[in-house]
Parts: structure tokens; C-alpha cells; sequence
């Protein structure tokens, strides 16, 4: 079961990578961006504050999310950087 500090965590990365929340009934939402949760700052988190946004970023849907539904917080690993070239081991042809 997910916590209030692995969504607060995921939310803060640094860089930000969009992630998702999978509920308990295999619901899937994705948090784009770290301005669509919300999490209580203090206190016992018994919800949290999903914006579903749709097609138009002026469209949006509030949903609370009970903490206790949610399964898993889903965070991808950071993309792999190709290796940079480097000098020519065997000198200039």
C-alpha cells in the first residue's frame, strides 16, 4: 500500500518524472505533472487530491483518492544517458 510520503516523494523528484498511482481495483492515473496531486502537509493523510485533467488543460476533474486504495505509486527509472564520445583511442585517421 502506497504512503503519504512515497507520493510526497515521488511528487518532489528532482527532475520531475511523470508517475502513476494504481489502485487497488487496477485503476490507473497518471500525474503528469507535480501541480495535479495534492497531499495534506501535516496530520494523519487519509486522502489525497488527484486533478484528472483531459484533452484541454482548461478541463478538469477533483478527485479524492482514498491513501488506503492505492496499491502502488509507479515511478519510472531515469532514462539511461548514451555514453559520450571521447577521443579516438587509436588517434586521428
Amino acid at each position: 500500500m502506497a504512503t503519504a510520503e512515497t507520493i510526497r516523494e515521488a511528487k518532489s523528484s528532482q527532475p520531475f518524472r511523470p508517475f502513476m498511482l494504481r489502485l487497488i481495483d487496477g485503476t490507473e492515473y497518471e500525474v503528469a505533472h507535480p501541480d495535479f496531486i495534492s497531499v495534506p502537509p501535516t496530520g494523519r493523510v487519509r486522502e489525497v487530491l488527484f486533478y484528472l485533467v483531459r484533452d484541454h488543460a482548461s478541463e478538469h476533474e477533483r478527485r479524492w483518492i482514498d491513501l488506503g486504495l492505492i496499491s502502488e505509486v509507479i515511478i519510472p527509472p531515469l532514462p539511461v544517458a548514451p555514453p559520450r564520445p571521447g577521443p579516438d583511442p587509436n588517434g586521428p585517421s
